[in-house]
């Protein structure tokens, strides 16, 4: 079923509007036509967010968007279906990600993990830096991951800062864990190319995360990675892709016959340069029975293949704790080779919606159970 989206008449926050607003020059940007599965509608729920990353919801329920620079709060007072953007902060550098915690609201940007108080439904103070990360000049990824674990820690996952080399910052490649004050930062699970999207089940507790694979090793390799992470563990980067194979790009090939050794095998393999982003599981009571104990995956699309894949949001549906297939959830974002979107975060909204942003036209898309 395909349903037309709409684009909110104005972005009325106050103060937002000089934020969001396009260049006179340029025309505004077009919501894409998206299809979702029978039972299930689609909307615009923000937009004029250029740069959207991943999102979180505040103990009222309020969802919260880093968009790179600037942290955003999209309140829906009225209730008629469509954000009032307000910015919280400007001038994060590459804001990425945020999280709720402890009385806290958290955010990743690239160069440290801050902290500001959350009070009555707003931010109340100035950020502090409770952790210092690595830079990202130069990098080749430079966003930062931060998700509170149901052990009240911050876990970081911070990618590589190259295709292919061994870091000289063994931070990078790692998904690092944190006390809640940023104390004690170590590294909890290594070898992981560039997990920008990781999430718990809540059903097992099990931590599940994607993994992109590297570039230049043509159209067909690698896959990219749905990965079972478990403390201490390696995924076998920058010498072993998918399940066991020695990197095409490696240059010793005894130090990949020893990384092979000790890399865990994904659990699921996606196609090649899909680049997964937001991982999240649905955590609401609105969606049908079947698609309540699913893992969504936000799929950016591919920079480094001769025709374009990816740009939609696939359902993994689990069985006994463990990815069983893939199945299309959310698609219309690629029409032949044009782009129309490029989804990054998601979350379940407070009221049982399934939300998406997306970074390259700046819209938040709801998805909701009819």
């Amino acid at each position: 079923m395909t349903f037309r989206t709409l684009l909110p008449a104005a972005v009325i926050a106050c103060g937002a509007l000089t934020a969001f607003a396009q260049p006179a020059s340029a025309p505004p940007a077009v919501p894409a036509t998206l299809t979702v599965p029978a039972g299930f509608g689609v909307s615009v729920f923000a937009s004029g967010l250029p740069g959207a990353r991943l999102m979180a919801v505040s103990p009222e329920g309020v969802l919260v968007v880093a968009q790179r620079a600037n942290v955003v709060a999209l309140p829906d007072a009225n209730g008629d279906g469509q954000a009032e953007p307000t910015v919280l902060l400007t001038d994060q550098p590459y804001a990425h990600s945020v999280a709720f915690a402890n009385g806290y609201l958290y955010i990743a940007t690239t160069p440290a993990i801050l902290r500001v108080r959350w009070v009555n439904g707003t931010i109340s103070g100035a950020p502090e830096t409770i952790a210092e990360l690595p830079s990202s000049r130069p990098s080749l990824h430079s966003s930062r991951t931060l998700r509170v674990g149901p052990d009240g820690r911050l876990y970081v996952a911070m990618g590589s800062s190259c295709n292919f080399c061994v870091e000289p910052d063994p931070r990078r490649t790692t998904i690092q864990v944190f006390n809640a004050d940023g104390s004690n930062g170590h590294t909890f699970a290594s070898g992981i190319r560039n997990a920008v999207g990781f999430d718990w089940d809540p059903q097992t507790k099990r931590l599940w995360a994607a993994d992109n694979g590297i570039d230049k090793a043509g159209d067909d390799m690698p896959p990219d990675e749905i990965n079972l992470i478990e403390e201490g563990k390696n995924y076998g980067h920058p010498f072993v892709i998918g399940r066991g194979m020695a990197s095409p790009l490696a240059d010793d090939p005894s130090a990949a016959d020893r990384a092979r050794t000790a890399a865990v095998n994904p659990a699921f393999e996606l196609p090649p340069h899909m680049a997964p982003m937001g991982v999240s599981f649905y955590t609401g009571t609105k969606f049908p029975a079947a698609y309540r104990t699913s893992l969504y995956v936000a799929l950016h699309g591919s920079t480094d293949r001769s025709s374009k894949a990816g740009y939609k949001v696939v359902r993994l549906v689990m069985n006994n704790g463990r990815p069983e297939r893939s199945d299309d959830f959310i698609t219309g974002w690629l029409v032949g080779e044009t782009v129309t979107g490029r989804p990054v975060g998601i979350v379940t909204g407070a009221d049982g919606a399934l939300y998406v942003s997306d970074d390259n036209k700046g819209f938040i898309y709801r998805v909701a159970a009819k």
